[in-house]
């Protein structure tokens, strides 16, 4: 690759040990690659700069990442992920009405946009059910409600924070009774490239609460599951989720994270995700530079 080649964007909010790896690896990919902050787009956007080639989205906020994705393809840029897909996976009700259009096995799940409903929803849904913020991350704000009680506490606790019903919608959500762990599977393009199992007696199994981690072989079944969400939503760098029904056996997608964090898993369980995405970035920028010359 030439100097004068359009460039590959690292679009961050800060460079965190994923993006560092992440960095390296473009370049050993040999792809002319700079990474940005929200400030330096301005410039590209202007047009004030050679158009990049593609651009690579790994902002921390939700928020942060759609606009700036949205933006970038305004202005003829290809972007990974792309805007409707990040927005999809910021928002868990989102994602469970894509799911169920797609017949992507997932939690029965119902939408709220009330006390009221969350009531009837959990009471449709049966004892336990989970309750959602329909966006988030790390376990933050899911809680499972028990029985009456539980609703109770949480309706008064919620009034009392949002008098005003301003955070509504929230997801309401069958409970699944799951064996003490769940997976994580990144998914690089179509390519289901690891899977890990996060273990915890919490019925929450995310690392940051402290879930304990080993990587596992991806079988066929995850592969399906992965397959399908890859239909549903495009290809791109996913984390999926993917939680097995003690009852049926069953292997369901939880949800979809747009974003997922790699470092410190990579250095448990071996494999060179970031590696593994720079050559899928380096692909697609081919095809990107073969599409615009053609």
């Amino acid at each position: 690759m030439t100097s004068s080649e359009p460039e590959v964007l690292l679009s961050v909010t800060m460079l965190r040990p994923d993006e560092k790896l992440l960095l390296q690896a473009l370049r050993a990919e040999g792809l002319p690659v700079r990474p940005v902050l929200l400030e330096d787009l301005a410039e590209v956007v202007a047009g004030h700069s050679a158009p990049p080639g593609l651009a690579l989205i790994r902002n921390l906020s939700h928020r942060e990442a759609i606009g700036v994705a949205r933006r970038l393809e305004y202005v003829g840029v290809e972007t990974l992920n792309r805007a409707a897909t990040i927005e999809t996976c910021n928002d868990k009700g989102l994602q469970a009405l894509v799911f169920e259009r797609h017949g992507v096995p997932h939690p029965l799940s119902r939408h709220a946009y009330s006390y009221a409903q969350v009531r009837s929803a959990v009471e449709e849904l049966g004892w336990p059910a989970v309750i959602k913020p329909v966006s988030g991350s790390w376990g933050r704000g899911v809680t499972r409600m028990a029985d009456e009680a539980c609703v109770d506490a949480w309706v008064g606790g919620r009034e009392s924070a949002d008098a005003g019903g301003k955070l509504f919608p929230v997801l309401v959500q069958e409970y699944i009774d799951k064996p003490g762990h769940d997976l994580r599977v990144v998914v690089v393009g179509r390519t289901p490239v690891v899977a890990i199992q996060r273990v915890s007696d919490d019925f929450r199994t995310n690392t940051h609460l402290g879930a304990e981690v080993k990587r596992v072989e991806i079988t066929d079944e995850i592969e399906k599951r992965c397959a399908q969400v890859v239909d549903a939503l495009g290809d791109g760098f996913y984390g999926v989720d993917l939680v097995e029904d003690r009852s049926t056996g069953e292997l369901l997608v939880l949800e979809v994270n747009a974003n997922p964090e790699f470092a410190r898993s990579s250095a448990l369980h071996g494999v060179n995700v970031a590696g593994l995405l720079a050559a899928h970035v380096a692909e697609t920028y081919g095809r990107s530079l073969t599409a615009a010359a053609a």
